[in-house]
């Protein structure tokens, strides 16, 4: 019955193989051919493990069948449904789509004709009938064990070879950025592929493929960014310098003078957004969008699509005879933020060298200061400072808050008193401001000061027991404690000013763009954000961590966990079952995931 099921679902989903890039190999071919029912099947042998000891029971099988009917005919009919879904919005059905459909009582942005569900009906009677027949095939044909004593052996051990090779070969696609491969991960439905990068070195594979060198761009493009060719002023000398600052870990409210006194004083003298959020609860989401302007829901696919070109900011500086230095602490070519979030400017990632991570953010100072001293043309700096990550690092003379103490999962279990390990935490970022301040006094030392825009943010928050007891570190909750972050510009020209409207690190690149280097297309062309200097509250902000996304406003968040459930959270990150989800919010969230997979003549933003 698994079996049957399997097949019925690798026919229906072959619509999304017009998705496909078209394949140019005999490893291409093999993986497009093994795929669908690899996926199928995953699920199938998952469900074959936990039936087996019930068909152990007497008289049982008749509801095994029965109930594997039900589930494949319900999961063959959601595919189908999903296959719609995905022409139009480009996403896959999931709860925050059902709930936002429920909610617009009206049909103002949702609706769906008589026509549409007819087919939709009449689908699922089909499927129907198909069930029946493979019930009537199995029960009356295929369980007669004299006839057909290794079917199920048989049907297992193919399954399980298709699973292994397609998860093998994504795993080499993946740490090979190949992305006729990887750019296939998002067309389809229920897929959670196998990620490894110690396969990279495969020869037998790399032949298969035809691939020598580290990445292939994908034969058809599915993402369309920016939208239109970019229309900006002509570079010259006169172009301001970039330097991006991004403490890891640093939450809003430990930007204070205590904490962080050279930021702060910075902030009292420069742009300061007070109530400024990343769009990711985790590293590699809050950094893409800081690079990308886009909201953090489109990593994946821009990932899988070998960085689409790279962000729009970087390419825009390239074009303008730019210098580049890109100085992590953190290893960034192993997060995939090399090959997307800096890739037309991978050649310059220079990570921070030393023995510990209070060396390597030392060095990251010293090469960006070499940098300040030597350029002569415009230049773009970034440094990622990591010292301010779990397990909090700094030289001991800036031991400034007391009594503090080094955490441990142990002690985050028991659910002990946070103070310690929130002054631990405290002292880790006195120690990188101070580094803040040694750039700064740079800038002014080499008279280049007053010609340098100087962003100082963060990737993510941090928490410490805000919400429960035992709950520290980032990626698990959309509260403020994780995603409330400071961001100060300095700007020479502009007047310094506090700004306590709501924005996101997708506002940040889009106002470089507009501001500093003179872009003149509509921001919807080349992001999802807007400008920082908007004083409208965005009412709803798009968040994700490594497993789930969510829709963030004032009130709460609509966290859509990895199953696909919608969960409305308050504040504390408490379930909230009264908080609702505005349609309008909703639709305008929706089309923004979708924005950047719709050619330009196909769409208008907020239709």
């Amino acid at each position: 019955m698994l079996g049957l099921n399997v097949l019925l679902l690798t026919f229906i989903s072959l619509s999304f193989t017009g998705h496909f890039p078209v394949p140019t190999n005999a490893l291409d071919w093999l993986y497009q051919l093994l795929v669908l029912p690899s996926v199928w099947g995953l699920y199938a042998l998952v469900a074959l493990l936990l039936l087996i000891p019930l068909s152990f029971i007497p008289r049982i099988r008749m509801l095994l069948v029965l109930f594997c009917a039900v589930i494949g005919g319900t999961l063959a009919v959601t595919v189908f449904v999903d296959d719609f879904i995905y022409e139009i919005y480009n996403y896959h059905i999931n709860w925050f789509f059902i709930e936002a459909y429920l909610a617009d009582e009206g049909g103002e942005f949702f609706d769906i004709s008589f026509k549409t569900y007819l087919t939709f009906n009449f689908i699922a009677f089909l499927v129907l009938l198909a069930e029946l027949g493979f019930i009537w095939l199995v029960l009356k044909k295929l369980t007669t064990r004299e006839k057909y004593p290794f079917a199920g052996l048989f049907f297992g051990l193919a399954v399980f070879v298709m699973v292994l090779a397609a998860n093998v070969t994504h795993s080499w696609a993946y740490a090979k950025n190949y992305a006729p491969i990887t750019s296939m991960d998002a067309h389809i439905p229920f897929y959670i592929p196998l990620h490894s990068r110690s396969i990279a070195e495969n020869s037998w594979l790399t032949s298969l493929a035809g691939v020598q060198g580290e990445s292939k761009d994908v034969a058809q493009a599915n993402i369309f960014y920016p939208k239109t060719p970019m229309m900006c002023e002509g570079g010259d000398r006169s172009q301001p310098n970039v330097i991006m600052v991004v403490l890891e870990s640093w939450r809003g409210d430990m930007f204070n003078a205590q904490v962080s006194p050279n930021a702060h004083k910075l902030a009292s003298e420069s742009l300061w957004f007070k109530n400024h959020f990343s769009s990711g609860s985790v590293t590699t989401r809050g950094i893409f969008s800081l690079m990308y302007g886009l909201a953090p829901t489109y990593m994946d696919n821009i990932v899988a699509n070998n960085g689409a070109g790279g962000p729009v900011l970087l390419n825009q500086m390239q074009g303008k005879g730019y210098e580049f230095g890109i100085f992590p602490s953190g290893d960034i070519a192993r997060m995939k933020l090399a090959d997307s979030s800096f890739l037309p400017v991978k050649p310059y990632i220079q990570h921070g060298e030393g023995k510990d991570t209070i060396e390597k953010d030392l060095d990251v100072l010293a090469k960006m200061t070499n940098m300040v001293k030597a350029s002569t043309k415009p230049f773009f700096g970034f440094m990622f400072f990591n010292s301010s990550h779990h397990q909090y690092y700094y030289p001991e003379k800036f031991t400034k808050f007391t009594p503090f103490k080094s955490p441990s999962i142990i002690d985050y279990k028991q659910g002990k008193n946070p103070e310690p390990y929130l002054n631990h935490y405290k002292n880790s970022l006195y120690f990188v401001d101070s580094l803040i301040g040694e750039l700064i006094n740079t800038l002014k030392e080499e008279g280049k000061w007053q010609n340098t825009i100087l962003v100082v943010t963060s990737d993510h928050g941090e928490e410490f027991a805000d919400t429960r007891a035992t709950r520290f570190g980032h990626g698990s909750n959309f509260t403020r404690f994780q995603t409330h972050v400071p961001l100060v510009i300095h700007w020479p020209g502009k007047t310094a000013k506090t700004f306590d409207h709501r924005t996101a690190s997708i506002d940040v690149a889009p106002t470089l763009l507009q501001d500093a280097l003179g872009c003149k297309n509509e921001m919807q062309d080349y992001a999802s954000g807007e400008s920082l200097f908007n004083l409208e509250s965005r009412p709803m902000q798009i968040m994700a961590s490594y497993y789930n996304y969510a829709f963030v406003t004032p009130e709460g968040s609509f966290v859509q966990n990895p199953i696909g459930l919608l969960e409305s959270k308050d504040n504390l990150d408490n379930p909230a079952p009264n908080l609702t989800l505005d349609p309008k919010l909703a639709f305008s969230a929706l089309q923004k995931m979708k924005w950047f997979y719709t050619k330009p003549a196909e769409d208008k933003l907020g239709e």
